[in-house]
């Protein structure tokens, strides 16, 4: 199954007023760019939706240099230009993939004849996160490889980036000999045609002189020729006219033509295939020209026959619809751009799983089409992203039948109530029970009001850890499956245990995530250990963190005091919870502590999956004395002593302490204090748990019932 991740759950606080979300704000992740008015006034009959794969707004960014694409049955590459009409420039017409990205300033790190070594380069570049393209051209009769970092917005940006990437070590070797140098987006004409096949032949001739060329579509006016040849890449007009005199030295008859800087263009050239053994060559097309950062200017790619388009940089994910290539910002953004259906089809695939009922599929599709109807043109080119900062969409790859069965038998359908189309929050699991509004933001919001929540289908079938301890002290969570009761028990009474695999994982928490939980040992066959505790893997329903130190979490809680804690961090607890039992108050040695809003929380102590949860100190205890004396034992107590047999008491000097309560439960007790957090829910608790979903589903109730239990008092309502 796949494992269900909160959607929304990086929002930030909403800015409401009077119970009515502002204009813009929707389910705002702090992205406050306005909407433009004429997008405002047409959210509602929004028929095609524009998702952001790609982009840099400042506030969300999503980078990537360049895109390489592929489809089974061929694409288009057209030129949409600023007038929105679109012009078709060059076909792929069959499996070949193709590459894209935006002319602008670059560096040229390296060139050469050596395939192996520009492939070494390549390898080197990658490993040291450096975005690079191998670019392939013939001169002269031979394959010359040249490796281009970039495009960026300056030179000396592209300046800066060649010096970083000359200077590391690991590349440095490999291209001593050569001096990088510094391209940018002015180009010669060599000549305009009334067909690719003419300008490639053009290419070709110049390529055989010696130089580079490459074959460019350009925006002109009707009847005019469309295709032509580009020289030179430079950055200035001197550098521009130098290489002019160096063509016309070898090529005198060639005329070349100064290229207008505001009218857009496709150049395409060759890159090489790192993918596949031998480098062999795919159409390599940079999108240029126009004015500004923002150009209007769109490279659109379409799938022949109905086909999608994957997209290597994206997970390879496969999209339907077509994508659109632009610069903004002086950035490359790439929007996929599909019907309504069909994004939402993907969405409820997504961020559900084929075989939950179907009704909470539905439920979800018009949550989720609420969604992107409320949003407007929420990041300026595009309505959404395809992160859960907005919704889960992975392309066509995730979609199984019963989603789209979902989305067409709700068609139209939308979460309404007196103001017009709410922001329909949701999640993945409540816990139990969903959140009110304040206890997450602070703000109040009529439709979102705590109810019970049916979320623990989300741990059936989850199996049992053990807590253990081994001889030389070391504890953690062994999973079940790889630990054999041996019948034996030590003094206490509790159970001897073996281990039944080798290099088995022992692990902090009861879950496995090699970033977030790493083993902190391993034990083999027939290691021996005591069982102490056991808990039930965490998921989404329910879930331990931790242990935390408590010098390490004290950092953190210093951030959001008035008073910073100069000590050590003695007590950390929760002093106020909200109405569905989620913590809205913390306080720290006896302090208050202030983040911007309660689920701020989350973020503070390492992204906790939720804040309905409970704390225990490692190091704090109560000992019940002789005649009912309570005594609060922490790590900065006084020793305390134990006495065994006829032998005086000694003090309890070891790291780790074991106490028994009056059920013989056992209870680790660290001389280093640290703090385990177990809760239940995975999100912030507002609107629709979709785990919650699936429950009133299996219980009988339709969507209409399932979303106005989670969004109290809303209309749904159809276009």
């Amino acid at each position: 199954m796949r494992k269900l991740k909160p959607s929304l759950g990086s929002i930030q606080k909403w800015v409401i007023s009077i119970c009515i979300v502002t204009a813009g704000a929707g389910i705002s992740t702090g992205f406050d760019s306005p909407v433009p008015s004429a997008y405002a006034a047409e959210t509602e009959k929004l028929d095609s939706v524009r998702v952001a794969l790609f982009i840099d707004t400042g506030k969300y960014s999503v980078n990537t240099s360049s895109v390489t694409l592929s489809s089974a049955k061929g694409m288009d590459i057209t030129l949409r230009n600023s007038a929105g009409a679109d012009k078709p420039a060059f076909a792929i017409v069959d499996k070949t993939s193709a590459a894209a990205s935006l002319d602008g300033f670059h560096a040229v790190l390296w060139e050469g004849t050596d395939k192996t070594q520009a492939k070494s380069i390549m390898d080197k570049l990658t490993a040291a996160n450096q975005d690079a393209v191998l670019v392939a051209s013939t001169k002269r009769g031979t394959v010359s490889y040249q490796i281009e970092l970039g495009p960026y917005a300056t030179k000396d940006v592209a300046q800066a980036a060649m010096t970083k990437a000359s200077g590391l070590s690991a590349v440095s070797g490999l291209i001593k000999g050569y001096t990088p140098s510094v391209g940018g987006p002015l180009h010669w004409n060599a000549g305009s045609y009334a067909t690719e096949a003419e300008a490639a032949a053009q290419a070709a001739a110049i390529g055989a002189a010696g130089f580079d060329a490459g074959v460019a579509f350009m925006d002109t006016a009707a009847g005019t020729p469309a295709y032509a040849v580009f020289v030179g890449a430079e950055t200035t007009s001197a550098e521009l006219n130098a290489v002019k005199l160096q063509i016309n030295g070898v090529m005198p008859a060639l005329v070349l033509q100064p290229v207008d800087p505001a009218i857009s263009y496709i150049v395409k050239r060759t890159q090489a295939d790192l993918e596949t053994d031998g480098l062999p060559v795919i159409p390599y097309f940079t999108l240029g020209g126009g004015t500004g950062a923002n150009s209007t200017t769109k490279l659109t790619v379409s799938p022949n026959l109905s086909d999608t388009v994957a997209v290597k940089e994206r997970f390879e994910r496969s999209y339907r619809g077509i994508l659109e290539i632009s610069r903004f910002n002086s950035k490359l953004a790439v929007i996929n751009e599909l019907p309504m259906d069909q994004y939402l089809a993907s969405v409820v695939s997504s961020e559900l799983n084929k075989d939950w009922p179907v009704e909470a599929l539905k439920a979800q599709a018009v949550a989720a089409r609420t969604y992107v109807k409320k949003q407007g043109v929420k990041y300026q080119i595009a309505h959404v992203s395809d992160s859960t900062v907005d919704q889960a969409y992975q392309g066509a790859g995730a979609e199984f039948p019963t989603a789209l069965t979902a989305v067409q038998a709700t068609q139209g359908e939308v979460l309404k109530d007196k103001a017009g189309l709410i922001s329909p929050l949701f999640y993945s699991n409540a816990g139990g029970m969903t959140a009110e509004s304040t206890e997450v933001w602070g703000n109040k919001v009529a439709y979102l009001q705590s109810v019970p929540s049916p979320d623990d289908g989300a741990e059936k079938g989850k199996v049992v850890w053990y807590r253990i301890v081994l001889p030389n002290g070391k504890t953690g969570y062994i999973h079940s499956s790889y630990a054999r009761d041996t019948g034996e028990k030590n003094a206490a009474g509790l159970p001897y245990f073996v281990s039944t695999g080798t290099g088995v994982s022992v692990r902090p928490a009861p879950f496995v995530d090699n970033t977030a939980n790493p083993a902190s040992f391993k034990v083999d066959i027939g290691d021996r250990f005591v069982v102490f505790d056991q808990a039930m893997e965490s998921n989404a329903f329910s879930w331990i963190r931790g242990p935390y130190d408590a010098d390490k979490l004290k950092e953190k809680v210093n951030t959001v005091l008035g008073q910073p804690i100069s000590g050590s961090l003695e007590k950390l607890e929760i002093s106020k919870r909200g109405e569905s039992g989620r913590v809205v108050e913390m306080k720290a040695n006896g302090q208050v502590m202030k983040p911007d809003y309660p689920d701020a929380l989350r973020t503070l102590f390492n992204s906790l999956p939720s804040t309905r949860f409970d704390i225990e100190e490692t190091g704090r205890y109560t000992i019940l004395g002789a005649n009912n004396t309570v005594r609060d034992q922490t790590a900065s107590s006084p020793a305390i002593y134990v006495a065994t047999g006829g032998a005086a008491p000694q003090a309890a000097t070891a790291p780790q302490i074991f106490v028994l309560n009056g059920d013989n439960k056992a209870k680790l007790a660290d001389k280093q204090s640290q703090y385990v957090f177990r809760g239940t829910g995975y999100g912030h608790g507002l609107g629709m748990s979709q785990w919650g979903a699936r429950g009133y589903a299996e219980l009988g109730y339709d969507y209409k019932k399932i979303l106005q239990t989670y969004y109290v008092g809303v209309s749904i309502t159809k276009e």
